[in-house]
C-alpha cells in the first residue's frame, strides 16, 4: 500500500556532543556506529532506550546511542524521525500510522509491552466524577498526540467540555495540579500512585483506543544499512531482558529517568510493568480495525490500513528464530 528542546541529554559514555551529520552518515556505512533516538514520553514503558545506553547494551553490538530528545511528544518523536533528527524513535502507534498515511518513511520495528492500562486521567480530590469537568482545565501533552486525544475522548464520554492546556511533558501537568493551576491532568501510571498518596487525587482510567508503545526507524535506514538496525534491535531486545530480570540494576536507573526519589514506589512500578514487558517484542495488532477506526475520519485512505504498511516484523523474527531470545533467558534458569 503506498501512500502519497529543552534540556539535552548525553548519556552514551564518552559523549561530548552530538555526531556531525557527516560522522553520523560515516558510522551508517557500518554494523554499528552513533545513532540517536527520541522518546515520546517520560515513562517507564518508554524507558527502554535510554536503559540499554545507560547500561552499556548497545555498545555491546557496537551502538553507540544517544538520547537528544527525550518526552518531546509522540507527534514530534515520529516527526522528528521523519526529518531525520534521529534514527529511532519510542513512540505510540498512531504517531506512526499517521506519518504513513501522510506518505512518509517511518516503520515499527518492535512492541516491547502489551497493551495495558497506562494512562489516566488525574483530577483534584474534589473532583470525584468526570462529568464534573465541564468548564475545567486539564492539562495535556500536546494538541493532537496520543494520549491528549485519549482524554478529550475519555472525558466527553463522561458528558464534559473541558479546556485543554497543552503541557509538553508530564511532570509538568503533574506540577501544574499539585499547584492548583489545572483542575485534571492525563499522567501515566507512573505518576497515578503517588497523585494519589500525596495528593488524594482520583484516577481514572482513559476509556479510549490506546495502542501499545514502538521502537520505530526508517524503511531508507533499513534498506542503507540493515545490520545496524539489526544491532540496535539486538541491544533493545536485550535491555528488555535486564527490565525483566534485574531489578537490582534496573530500579535505580529508573529512579533516575524517572525522577522519582522514592525507591520503594518505584520498585512497586518496575514490578507491575515486569509482565507486561513482552520476551519477544514482535510488532503485532490485533486491535488493527480499532486503528483504522480511530484514524479514518481525518484519513480517507486508513480503511485500507495494514499491518505491514506500518510495521517491519522481521528483526524480531529472525533474532526468535536464531535463538538470540531464548538464550537470554535460558542463563536465568541455570
Amino acid at each position: 500500500m503506498n501512500f502519497p528542546r529543552r534540556r539535552f541529554l548525553q548519556l552514551a559514555t564518552g559523549a561530548v556532543a552530538l555526531p556531525t551529520a557527516s560522522s553520523l552518515a560515516c558510522a551508517q556505512t557500518r554494523s554499528g556506529g552513533a545513532v540517536r533516538a527520541a522518546t515520546g514520553l517520560l515513562a517507564m514503558w518508554q524507558s527502554t532506550a535510554w536503559l540499554g545506553a545507560e547500561a552499556g547494551l548497545f555498545k555491546k553490538y557496537g551502538i553507540d546511542m544517544t538520547l537528544p530528545a527525550i518526552a518531546v511528544g509522540g507527534p514530534e518523536a515520529a516527526a522528528g524521525l521523519v526529518r531525520g533528527d534521529w534514527e529511532f524513535a519510542h513512540t505510540g502507534s498512531v504517531p506512526v500510522a499517521e506519518e504513513v498515511l501522510k506518505g512518509r518513511d517511518i516503520v515499527i520495528l518492535a512492541m516491547p509491552t502489551t497493551d495495558f492500562p497506562k494512562s489516566f486521567v488525574m483530577t483534584r480530590k474534589e473532583i470525584t466524577q468526570l462529568a464534573q469537568l465541564g468548564g475545567k482545565k486539564v492539562g495535556v501533552l500536546t494538541e493532537a498526540g496520543q494520549t491528549s486525544v485519549a482524554t478529550r475522548i475519555t472525558i466527553e464520554k463522561a458528558g464534559a467540555t473541558a479546556t485543554y492546556l497543552p503541557l509538553v511533558k508530564f511532570d509538568r501537568i503533574y506540577a501544574a495540579l499539585a499547584s492548583g493551576e489545572i483542575d485534571a491532568g492525563a499522567l501515566p501510571i507512573d505518576l497515578r500512585f503517588i497523585g494519589q498518596t500525596r495528593y488524594g487525587w482520583n484516577a481514572f482510567p482513559m476509556d479510549a483506543f490506546d495502542a501499545p508503545s514502538i521502537f520505530a526507524t526508517t524503511r531508507k535506514l533499513i534498506a542503507s544499512n540493515r545490520e545496524l538496525v539489526m544491532n540496535v534491535t539486538r541491544g533493545f531486545v536485550e535491555t528488555i531482558h535486564l527490565f525483566k530480570t534485574r531489578a537490582d540494576i534496573v530500579v535505580p536507573l529508573l529512579q533516575r529517568y524517572l525522577k522519582i526519589e522514592d525507591r520503594r514506589a518505584v520498585e512497586e512500578l518496575h514490578a507491575f510493568h515486569v509482565p507486561e514487558f513482552q520476551k519477544v517484542p514482535r510488532p503485532s495488532f490485533p486491535g488493527m480495525q480499532a486503528l483504522r477506526d480511530f484514524l479514518v475520519a481525518k484519513y480517507p485512505a486508513a480503511a485500507s490500513l495494514k499491518e505491514s504498511d506500518i510495521a517491519d516484523s522481521s528483526f524480531i523474527d529472525e533474532l526468535e528464530r536464531d535463538g538470540f531470545i531464548d538464550r537470554l533467558y535460558a542463563a536465568d534458569r541455570k
